[in-house]
């Protein structure tokens, strides 16, 4: 859904070159670019990683740091829908809540496949 609005937004620049000054057009577009990229980047390298030294690891691409969560610290795993339309759930993820109260919010591609594995791996 990010994607398309800044793809949109992209597209009205562009378009819009006429009506703006270049240079104001040429920042904005730059910048909406830029943001795309970085959007890009996250969705196809943002991977889970259960070490055998029992960690969590979330990785979400090369312009952001991994967080290495000890699986002895996850205190719960909630699941969050959004985007309803129509009472019904469009996009859900998973809040991974450690015991210090800091939350992480996931996408895996199997959410019940995760859940299982990290509560296997926790016993």
């Amino acid at each position: 859904m990010l994607l398309a609005a800044l793809l949109s937004v992209a597209i009205y620049f562009i378009w819009q070159t006429a009506a703006m000054p270049r240079q104001g057009v040429g920042i904005f577009l730059t910048f909406d670019l830029l943001i795309m990229v970085i959007v890009v980047e996250r969705m196809i390298h943002t991977h889970y990683i259960v070490t055998a030294d029992r960690r969590l690891i979330i990785h979400k691409g090369r312009f952001a740091r991994d967080h290495s969560i000890p699986l002895d610290h996850i205190d719960r795993i909630d699941r969050i829908n959004r985007w309803r339309i129509g009472g019904k759930a469009r996009q859900t993820s998973l809040v991974v809540v450690t015991k210090d109260q800091k939350e992480y919010h996931i996408t895996p591609q199997n959410e019940e496949d995760f859940i299982t594995c990290i509560t296997k791996r926790r016993s």
